[in-house]
């Protein structure tokens, strides 16, 4: 859409920029210009941008955080039940947790709308799903709101505490190392076979471990809290390995060099898909790992590998502003082609 604007018989053509011209981070960051506090918190330890906003009480560190599942963007229904849907909303959020270190999920809030002829059964699955992966973790399921909409949205508020202060994305340190904990590419290679075949297709048992990936992933609040003291930066991987290391390095004004052969990925990937280029486009780009990507100072990464021996190192922290990636020493032109929302 354009308008035009005269003054004085000059005349200058200007277009309205849409959502999809900014993308999903370009959207973040007009949000945290327009609405970063102008009054100064003391108390405020992590504000808009990170993976949790934080706050301290007292001793405590309050996190909150708060993501949504959309149908037919986040999930379909054909491809998931309920019950596994009801887990995963949660899972995703104690993995923003997890992101900033040594945490404990303690509150949720749920907003849940959905058309009027969805089936009782299934809202009793869907917090059945919710309410054992709350037991999991003892959340306390405190409030909420429910509303008609014309498809499921599913969105959750946590609340979690902290005794130290939390790990941000921005204090990877140049000489740090890069690791990252258990594989990559599991969960888009499970959504690319969901694509492909939907739920009911007779899977193999590696496809259905990759199925499975997707539809009922895992928070790393285990591993977070073992580890975290030692490190520099952290985040979850979300949104993807790659998009991982770029939210690291940008946040740290660093840049860092990745050896792809180092990156993990699983027997069943490999099983199911045994061409090279897919398996590194699912691992770099294939979202919804929920896997902890973070840099520790050489001196402790032997320590937090004996602590959680799922890691593995896969790159360094070095001057720059750019992420290299590597194979065998060489270096690789590596292009995002992952999903975007906009």
């Amino acid at each position: 859409m354009v308008f035009i604007i005269s003054k004085l018989y000059n005349f200058r053509i200007m277009t309205i920029k849409t959502i999809s011209s900014l993308g999903e981070f370009g959207l973040i960051n007009s949000i945290k210009k327009g609405l970063s506090n102008t009054t100064k918190d003391k108390n405020i330890i992590v504000d808009i941008g990170d993976d949790c906003f934080c706050f301290k009480s007292g001793k405590d560190y309050i996190h909150i955080t708060k993501d949504m599942l959309i149908e037919n963007v986040h999930f379909k229904i054909d491809w998931t039940t309920s019950y596994e849907l009801g887990k995963k909303a949660i899972e995703v959020n104690v993995s923003d947790l997890a992101a900033m270190g040594n945490v404990t999920p303690k509150y949720i809030f749920i907003g849940f709308g959905v058309p009027s002829n969805t089936s009782e059964k299934f809202v009793k699955d869907l917090l059945k799903g919710i309410k054992e992966t709350c037991n999991k973790y003892k959340i306390l399921l405190s409030g909420g709101d429910t509303v008609k909409s014309e498809k499921i949205i599913i969105s959750v508020t946590v609340i979690g505490i902290g005794k130290s202060k939390p790990v941000k994305r921005t204090g990877a340190q140049v000489g740090d190392l890069i690791g990252v904990t258990n594989n990559f590419g599991d969960s888009g290679a499970g959504l690319h076979l969901l694509y492909k075949h939907g739920i009911k297709y007779n899977y193999t048992k590696s496809e259905r471990v990759l199925v499975n990936a997707q539809n009922i992933p895992r928070a790393r609040l285990k591993e977070s809290c073992k580890i975290s003291k030692y490190l520099t930066s952290l985040t979850d991987a979300s949104d993807g390995l790659f998009v991982s290391l770029n939210l690291i390095t940008q946040d740290s004004f660093k840049g860092a060099h990745i050896d792809i052969e180092k990156i993990p990925v699983s027997y069943n990937l490999k099983i199911v898909f045994n061409n090279n280029k897919q398996i590194l486009n699912f691992a770099l780009f294939g979202a919804e790992d929920y896997q902890l990507v973070f840099t520790v100072p050489k001196s402790k990464s032997k320590i937090i590998k004996k602590l959680v021996p799922s890691i593995t190192y896969i790159g360094e922290i070095i001057y720059g502003k750019k992420v290299k990636y590597f194979y065998n020493g060489q270096e690789q032109k590596i292009k995002y082609c992952g999903f975007k929302h906009f």
